[in-house]
């Protein structure tokens, strides 16, 4: 009887089936459960996002507004996401969502292509259980466009490199992806790298001046010009839509306060916080696989990917410092630089080994367990802060939800009044113009209460109506726990 060899063991033929699979059930998991509960309210931002994207008219594209061209691509899912399912929070962050999960599929093939499959699925699942995905995820404001341009980007450029039979096609695809990308804020840098290491690096020139015909490129370039015309309007109409996508800030005051926040968002650990921005951004374990991976950078610069981070990082840092609120764009060099730790990793420990199986394989469980400890940890950080964290409750709101199970009370065919501030206006008249739970819910600014309506009156339009109310819609937090005040009418 022969020996029994390491190839031989079940798990070990199945590995990487066994590490998909495991992948895509914590991928799906995660999602569901920071989409819909942790933190599962809206934040100013979302907002301001939402009724941006609930004011969009897809037929007026060449004539949109500022606020309405950046982020379009999110806007116009997001818009079609509220025509759908409502004003809610469902709605307003399912583009993420489901962004999120192309993302982390394409941040694994991306990883593939870069680095061994061994190296790729224990680098993705350490991104997508940070909790800077995580966050970004579950956000209706369009962060996580950063990551997913980036990822399919880099994904079509990688695949053009590799020079197979498609090649010609994924020319026309990098071409069209470019052309979305450039409404995102600091994705051009992405760009500006890949043409940067397209000169600099003689493979990638090789293959753009030599291997790729002139035929998918004139159609890639006729596809980009076309997709980005209604920016290009809407930037001779208003300048300042270029700045915005450059990250050139409209005011340069604070200099020193963007540097505090810069070292908090990547070494606050003495003092972390959760609320709209995850502080730090990353837990100690993941920094410190990234601070190995720059030292793997630093030491193999004759390669493409080398090439590409390096410049992309260059490019970057200067307008990160600028804008600390656009961290999640560092995301996807981050996590490449993770990938480069975890591969030097496993190469290293294979030398110690190079012909004993055994101890190549068994060897490597103190590094699976670091591993295992940072994905844990990670996904700790993020459900603990976002659950128990008390400025999340201060950050978020939770009345949409509050609302529509107050009006999930009400006969189908009641007629209600919403009282609101004038800030809040839009907000609400938004749900209202999109909910199918009663027959007719309007929204006013009134300061008085019409005793043959039933009214519903939010927190802070209360203070003008002098009226005792008939009950009380609370939220379970210790301050302003009321949200909304009832006034029925007398059929009620």
């Amino acid at each position: 009887m022969g020996k029994l060899k390491v190839t031989d063991f079940y798990i070990y033929r199945w590995r990487y089936v066994i590490g998909y699979t495991l992948f895509g059930a914590a991928l799906l998991t995660l999602l569901v459960l920071a989409g819909l509960f942790i933190p599962g309210g809206l934040s100013s931002q979302e907002i301001r996002t939402a009724l941006t994207s609930d004011n969009l008219d897809p037929q007026n594209l060449l004539s949109l507004q500022p606020a309405q061209l950046v982020f379009l691509p999110f806007h116009l899912l997001q818009a079609a996401s509220i025509s759908l399912f409502g004003f809610n929070a469902f709605s307003i962050k399912l583009p993420s969502i489901i962004l999120a999960f192309i993302s982390a599929w394409g941040i694994l093939a991306l990883l593939g292509i870069w680095f061994r499959r061994n190296v790729a699925i224990v680098a993705g699942i350490i991104a997508v259980t940070t909790g800077q995905f995580l966050l970004l995820a579950q956000s209706g404001h369009g962060g996580i466009m950063y990551i997913f341009w980036a990822v399919a980007i880099l994904l079509t450029a990688s695949l053009v490199i590799q020079q197979g039979k498609y090649m010609s096609f994924w020319v026309v695809v990098a071409f069209i992806l470019a052309g979305f990308s450039m409404y995102i804020p600091l994705t051009v840098y992405v760009l500006l790298a890949l043409l940067i290491t397209t000169i600099f690096h003689p493979h990638a020139r090789h293959v753009l001046l030599r291997r790729v015909s002139k035929l998918p490129l004139s159609i890639g370039l006729i596809l980009f010009i076309l997709i980005t015309l209604p920016l290009i309007i809407g930037a001779i109409r208003d300048p300042s839509v270029i700045w915005a996508l450059l990250g050139v800030p409209t005011n340069w005051v604070g200099m020193m306060e963007n540097a505090k926040n810069i070292a908090i968002h990547y070494a606050g650990f003495a003092t972390p916080q959760n609320g709209v921005i995850l502080q730090p951004v990353y837990s100690l374990g993941t920094i410190l696989l990234g601070i190995l991976g720059l030292y793997c950078l630093f030491t193999t610069k004759y390669t493409t990917k080398s090439y590409i981070i390096s410049f992309w990082l260059l490019l970057l840092l200067p307008f990160v410092f600028l804008n600390p609120e656009m961290i999640g764009i560092t995301f996807i060099p981050g996590m490449l630089l993770i990938g480069l730790a975890v591969d030097y990793l496993f190469r290293s420990w294979y030398r110690l080994f190079p012909r004993n199986p055994y101890a190549r394989v068994f060897g490597l469980l103190p590094l699976g367990v670091l591993l295992v400890g940072i994905v844990i940890s990670n996904i700790d950080r993020y459900s603990y802060g976002f659950h128990y964290g008390e400025t999340v409750y201060r950050e978020y709101n939770y009345d949409l939800r509050l609302l529509s199970r107050q009006l999930n009370e009400l006969p189908k065919d009641e007629v209600v009044v919403l009282v609101a501030t004038s800030s809040e206006k839009a907000f609400y008249a938004a749900f209202a113009s999109h909910q199918k739970i009663i027959k007719s819910l309007s929204v006013t600014t009134a300061k008085s209460v019409d005793s043959g309506v039933y009214t519903i009156v939010t927190h802070k339009a209360k203070p003008a109506i002098a009226k005792t109310p008939n009950g009380v819609v609370a939220f379970s937090t210790s301050s302003h726990a009321d949200r909304f005040y009832l006034y029925k009418n007398s059929s009620n």
